[in-house]
């Protein structure tokens, strides 16, 4: 019997399985080195066990194991048996805790898969599905799990995506173990797109080679049409906003030409000078309210252009003043100004910089009370000039002082106050000033101690002498013939009357049929074409003329209330040499027929 139960023992050492032998009360009679691991108690012969098993006839199932160091699983079967003339039972037990934990996680992935609301899904190396939850069949139109199975991952894109998922994405998340895209899905009754955020994570088994891929992808398609619908307003706020420029642009351009031309006429009485530079100066700055409209969009986006010169700061900033002077004093607020005698030379945008000073000026008379005091100061200091803007008003909190170059930020409003602007006009000033070359701060005592603006900027050590006005020396007799075409007849006689006393000889044309005919009977050297005309418009018109014999010899320019950079490919495309924006600047039209004159007298 020893024999034997060595050999017994000797056997059953051997193997990986646990072996019990238990009387009718589940007292341990034997147990073979695995059944003493798989239990974690040894010895454990004598021991009881509570251990269910079918006393009638043998059995099989999986049972939870309590263990010192936690709970197991074991796949048990069992079957009567009689030990040293004792009845009992004989018990194999086989470890299947990692199985168990297995699909125990399995399990919660799918239960947590089955409840979500986004597309889980799992192929393998081949791309074949073989799960895809409830949430995701339901999305894209599938009726079972094996409609699924049965179709390749490359079936739920449109035809023209599924080069891209093959050989650009897939590979990607190969090499990456990870990738996302934004891609449209199939809806497979439907044929309607499904837009979704697709997240494929490369699968590896426990020895690290490929096992396939899996995906936990969202629907976007409700937020991709509320982007669409913004990129459309946006858009239409693009379109109107130009629109609007132009019908603004339109009666500036005669408004202006009637300011030169009183210039021109003007006699000894100093009211008419007066109310003359009144005009020109508002229209300019009109003009400018006009070119910052369309630059709404530009602001946020830092695409803001400058067009540089060489110009004297000094005179720029009497400009300014002369503007600012209207709002100040509507508040009974004195203006105490110091500027150098000598010019302060300066590459910059006139334009510009005047938006600077304007809002520097605008933003310290808004926050300073009736009867409050500001002051402007400039002075070099050494390659750079300082523009001090100084005020003592209601001051900015220490709080405030880090963001108040920050887009939208204010300071706090109070009913006298009411008026602090949209929060745009100091981000501004930030981003004009340093697209110049320079820095610009702020600093404040406190609340209700004023405020200290100041702008640096790089100065160049000589340049040309700038231009004291916009209305250049009559020529007279110049001869240059020049041909005025637009459909609005304050524009088209104001221009016209305005070259005329330049020395200019002057045709007039309301329409592009009228201008071509004029063109062979007058002979033109010039032609100033407006682009907005009924009909033909002035791109189409301007194509005519250059078919014409003598039409590539014209110096043709476009004058629009359209500015933008599309407007300036398109007059270009068109055959125009040059692009105008109303209101015409008298001294740039001059400039571009200087040249044309100069050829004509050789």
């Amino acid at each position: 019997m020893t024999t034997h139960r060595s050999k017994l023992d000797l056997v059953l050492g051997t193997i990986t399985d646990g072996v019990l032998v238990v009387d009718s009360q589940g007292v341990v009679l034997y147990a073979n080195q695995a059944a003493e691991k798989l239990l974690a108690r040894s010895p454990i012969v004598g021991q009881s066990l509570a251990i269910p098993v079918n006393p009638d006839k043998n059995s099989y199932q999986d049972i939870n194991l309590i263990r010192p160091n936690g709970l197991a699983w074991a796949e048990m079967r069992s079957a009567p048996l009689e030990w040293d003339g004792q009845p009992g039972y004989v018990i194999a037990l086989r470890d299947i805790t990692e199985r168990k934990h297995i699909e125990l996680e399995r399990q919660k992935f799918v239960s947590l898969a089955d409840n979500s609301m986004e597309f889980i899904g799992m192929c393998d190396m081949n791309l074949a599905p073989f799960y895809i939850n409830e949430a995701g069949m339901r999305l894209v139109g599938l009726d079972s799990l094996e409609q699924g199975v049965r179709t390749p991952v490359q079936e739920f894109f449109f035809p023209e995506d599924q080069r891209f998922i093959l050989d650009e994405f897939f590979p990607r998340v190969v090499r990456e173990g990870h990738a996302d895209v934004e891609i449209r899905f199939r809806h497979f009754k439907s044929g309607a797109e499904i837009w979704m955020l697709y997240n494929v994570f490369f699968i590896k088994d426990s020895t690290g080679e490929p096992a396939g891929f899996a995906t936990v992808s969202r629907d976007i398609s409700a937020s991709k049409q509320v982007k669409a619908a913004l990129r459309e307003a946006s858009q239409r706020k693009d379109e109107f906003l130009a629109m609007l420029a132009h019908e603004l642009r339109n009666p500036l351009t005669p408004i202006n030409n009637a300011a030169h031309i009183l210039d021109r006429l003007k006699q000894e009485d100093p009211r008419l000078g007066w109310a003359t530079e009144i005009i020109k100066r508002q229209v300019k700055h009109l003009t400018h309210l006009v070119d910052d409209l369309l630059d709404v969009s530009r602001i946020v986006q830092g695409k803001i252009s400058l067009k540089k010169e060489r110009l004297d700061l000094v005179e720029v900033i009497k400009a300014v003043l002369e503007t600012a002077r209207g709002f100040i004093l509507a508040k009974q607020q004195h203006l105490d100004v110091r500027l150098p005698e000598q010019p302060i030379l300066l590459e910059a945008d006139s334009v510009r910089l005047s938006q600077v000073l304007l809002n520097l000026l605008d933003n310290a008379s808004k926050y300073s009370l009736e009867k409050g005091r500001i002051e402007v100061n400039v002075q070099l200091l050494g390659a750079e000039v300082e523009i001090e803007v100084r005020d003592n008003g209601t001051g900015i909190s220490a709080e405030l002082l880090p963001t108040i170059f920050d887009l939208f930020q204010q300071g706090s409003r109070t009913l006298e106050r009411s008026q602090g602007g949209l929060g745009i006009g100091l981000t501004l000033v930030k981003q004009l000033v340093e697209m110049h070359g320079g820095r610009v701060t702020a600093s404040s005592p406190g609340a209700g101690l004023g405020s200290t603006f100041s702008v640096r900027l790089p100065t160049i050590i000589e340049a040309p002498p700038c231009p004291v006005s916009e209305t250049p020396t009559p020529s007279p007799n110049a001869g240059m013939r020049v041909l005025v075409v637009d459909d609005d007849a304050d524009v088209r006689k104001s221009t016209a009357l305005l070259l005329e006393l330049n020395g200019y000889e002057v045709k007039m044309a309301d329409s592009g049929k009228q201008a071509i005919t004029l063109i062979d009977t007058f002979h033109p050297d010039v032609v100033l074409l407006d682009i907005g005309m009924p009909g033909e418009n002035g791109y189409q018109v301007a194509q005519c003329i250059r078919r014409l014999p003598n039409g590539s010899d014209l110096l043709l320019i476009a004058v629009s209330g359209y500015g933008q950079a599309e407007d300036l490919t398109r007059s270009q495309e068109a055959g125009f040499d040059h692009h105008l924006v109303k209101p015409l600047n008298l001294t740039t039209l001059c400039n571009l027929l200087e040249p044309k004159f100069a050829n004509k007298l050789n």
